[in-house]
């Protein structure tokens, strides 16, 4: 990283200066004393089984392009490899022009987030042990990237659907352009339309019923999208934000980086750190949690430290907090976090997965539902059946047949309990005394409007973890403004980021802010579950959307911070490696990844395809594009994937664009264990995204298919409150419980 620019005034790589921040440095002649004092050894190739078998009780963690086994294990890779592998960078950018990559260091900060989870699960488990022993753990960034684009490959099962790049921008997909930038509005809702097209003076469009309904508004494009892009063009982002904001619809203005420095809901939460050494601002954490807090102590260590007094203690823990405390086996195949229960109210897409890697790690999560209002990501009562499960007999409900809900609910339980209701509310609190970790993604105020907000549950348990996973924070002047993911995403500062060069703002394909949000906060619950574990203090969680994702383009924030430099849309250009593009290949659609990171990785490039003229690497940045029209003349012709194996076994990073039809049929993948058949008793078998991280000794995994609305709710009533069944039709015969809409 400190290769990489952009570099400061003197010299120093900023990126490398993010990611380094409150690191010590040292060069060591001899490591063993300095691995025998580790808790925790990272390394990013295939030395993990060497190490950890010197080492045994350390929790070694080996971060590689294709994990340490499998067909994929040892591929050269990276950022941009990753997204062509995974299928993100299909749903990237405009059709028939190139994906994109996700700016700057995406599959690298999910990967890096992903394993920051996974360490802290794990030193959860060893903390259980008098003699703790350690483990492996193998994370793949392929694996990483195809679970937080799960729902793509299951949904094309299902239904034969690809996400694929839009021919052009709508509002829904956004951004377009209003008076002074662009704005993403899209209007999920037949309340978010009417309300909107009133606002922006159109009511003939807002009373149209056809347009009401976001499924079919795309047929009748022609009706509105010139007169609602006019409308939009007369007013300001800020100003139509605002206002959508009184009318509590969802919407977003693309900022830039440079206006996160005076972003007011950023700086009414006080979300930037100044380094204590220099001042620097940095983002701030991922979630902000009550006890469990961060800062950035100092900047990147420019000279190796003295680190003599690493090699005293290492972690300490009194073991004494958590429900499965002194078992003495060494093997707990469940997983690190069994024994622990969540008891969870998230929907749709960011809450539902952070939960969901919870469970895949061994926690017992219970999915609290409503017949009355399902979760977006169930659909409604009036959904049709998915095109691939028509006749199937016992697909009887669309409601559990939706491959969007059944991709990120994997291995819950899930129970139904109208919180509307006083008796809803008492079976819930009644159920918190048995839970570890709440979680829910409301707006701000609606926990607290139903009686059951974080001081009144700790009233009932008082070392209990709630988690509220928000577009913006539960505090600050946007605290009850809605978004989505398509809204964070600009009013992040991400869609500023993502686009072809010196051209406008993009947003992904898919939602990305959520998934992003999802890793952020398994990590923050499991290092809340941690805290807890030393201390018996349980703590609450605050994860803004617009933060997390923020803080996965902190490089970008501090390119502006250190160098006043607005950086905007770069395509898939690396800020020093050059070639590092998506080019045409033989067929319909079909692209090629290309990267050189090394002079031999371009030697190779250059004797495969015939390249001659180039020089060093500051010669091919500076005739980057000279260069990429030479190598996509000579890859036009080829094979995609028979220039993959060639330039891959010569050691380049290269990989062929992937679609999520791709993913569902990957074999190496399904080889490695990654890609699993689950039986779902409504749809039958099919093969989905598993855990993305991978344990030797504590290795979890999937238990089961995501849950059919209300399945478990008499088993969990009788297993944790010993209801009598007679008690449970009660409930259910006044509509407080059930499988179905009920009135």
């Amino acid at each position: 990283m400190r290769r990489h620019g952009p570099f400061d005034a003197a010299g120093r790589s900023i990126a490398a200066r993010y990611v380094l921040a409150n690191k010590e440095r040292a060069l060591i002649e001899n490591e063993v004393d300095l691995l025998r004092a580790a808790d925790v050894i990272i390394v990013d190739r295939d030395v993990a089984e060497d190490v950890s078998t010197g080492h045994p009780t350390a929790i070694v963690v080996a971060i590689t392009p294709g994990g340490l086994t499998g067909p994929y294990a040892g591929i050269p890779g990276n950022d941009l490899t990753a997204y062509a592998r995974s299928g993100w960078a299909q749903v990237n950018g405009r059709k028939h022009r190139e994906p994109l990559k996700g700016s700057g260091y995406q599959a690298s900060f999910q990967t890096g987030t992903m394993a920051f989870g996974a360490v802290v699960s794990a030193l959860i488990e060893r903390a259980t042990h008098d003699d703790p022993p350690g483990q492996v753990i193998d994370i793949a960034e392929l694996d990483v990237l195809v679970s937080t684009s799960a729902p793509a490959p299951l949904r094309y099962q299902y239904s034969g659907f690809v996400w694929d790049r839009r021919e052009t921008v709508s509002m829904n997909d956004g951004p377009i352009p209003v008076a002074d930038g662009y704005f993403a509005l899209p209007l999920s809702r037949p309340a978010f339309w009417e309300k909107a097209m009133n606002l922006l003076g159109l009511p003939d469009l807002a009373a149209d019923e056809d347009l009401q309904q976001p499924g079919i508004r795309v047929k009748y494009t022609d009706r509105f999208a010139d007169r609602v892009s006019a409308a939009m063009r007369e007013w300001s982002r800020m100003d139509l934000f605002y206002a959508l904001a009184d009318l509590r619809v969802i919407a977003g203005p693309a900022l830039s980086i440079g206006e996160m420095a005076e972003n007011e809901q950023f700086l009414a939460r006080g979300f930037f750190r100044p380094a204590r050494d220099t001042g620097t601002r940095f983002p701030g954490p991922i979630a902000k949690m009550t006890k469990s807090e961060s800062s950035i102590e100092k900047e990147m260590a420019e000279t190796p430290g003295d680190i003599t007094g690493f090699a005293a203690e290492g972690l300490t823990t009194t073991g004494v907090h958590r429900a499965v405390s002194g078992q003495s086996e060494t093997e707990r195949p469940e997983g690190p976090l069994a024994g622990f229960r969540g008891l969870v109210l998230t929907q749709a897409w960011a809450g539902t997965y952070a939960t969901e890697l919870l469970s895949m790690l061994g926690a017992d999560v219970i999915q609290l539902e409503t017949t009355g209002r399902l979760d977006s990501w169930r659909g409604t009562y009036r959904n049709p059946i998915p095109r691939h499960l028509e006749g199937l007999e016992s697909a009887r409900h669309a409601w559990n047949c939706n491959p969007l809900y059944n991709s990120v609910n994997l291995n819950k339980r899930c129970i139904t309990v109208d919180l509307s209701e006083s008796e809803g509310v008492e079976l819930f609190t009644s159920l918190v005394r048995h839970a570890d970790f709440v979680a829910e993604n409301f707006s701000p105020r609606v926990m607290g409007n139903l009686g059951i907000d974080y001081d009144t549950l700790t009233g009932i348990k008082p070392d209990l973890i709630m988690a509220s996973l928000s577009a913006y924070g539960a505090v600050g002047p946007w605290a009850n403004v809605p978004g989505i993911g398509g809204t964070i995403e600009p009013t992040s500062g991400m869609s500023s980021l993502l686009g072809y060069e010196g051209e406008e703002p993009q947003n992904s394909g898919q939602m990305y802010p959520d998934p992003v949000a999802g890793i952020c906060g398994f990590s923050a619950i499991a290092l809340a579950l941690l805290h807890r574990e030393r201390t018996g203090e349980g703590q609450y969680i605050d994860l803004s959307m617009q933060e997390a994702n923020f803080n996965f383009i902190g490089d970008a924030w501090l390119e502006f911070e250190i160098n006043g430099t607005v950086r905007g849309p770069l395509g898939n250009r690396h800020a020093s490696y050059a070639p590092h593009n998506f080019y045409r290949t033989r067929g319909d659609d079909a692209w090629i990844a290309i990267s050189a990171e090394t002079e031999a990785q371009f030697e190779s490039i250059a004797t495969t395809l015939g390249l001659t003229g180039f020089g060093d690497a500051d010669d091919r940045k500076t005739r980057e594009r000279e260069l990429d029209e030479a190598i996509l003349l000579a890859t036009q012709s080829r094979d995609a994937a028979e220039l993959e194996a060639e330039l891959v076994s010569c050691g380049v990073p290269a990989a062929t664009l992937r679609s999520p039809r791709d993913i569902a049929e990957d074999t190496a993948l399904r080889e490695r264990g990654h890609m699993v058949l689950i039986e779902h008793p409504e749809t039958g078998p099919f093969w989905q995204s598993g855990c993305p991280i991978r344990l030797t000794r504590t290795p979890g995994g999937v238990r089961g298919p995501a849950p059919c609305l209300g399945e478990h709710s008499a088993e969990v009533f009788e297993e944790l409150l010993d209801m009598p069944s007679a008690r449970y039709a009660a409930l259910e015969a006044a509509g407080i419980t059930g499988t179905s809409q009920s009135r």
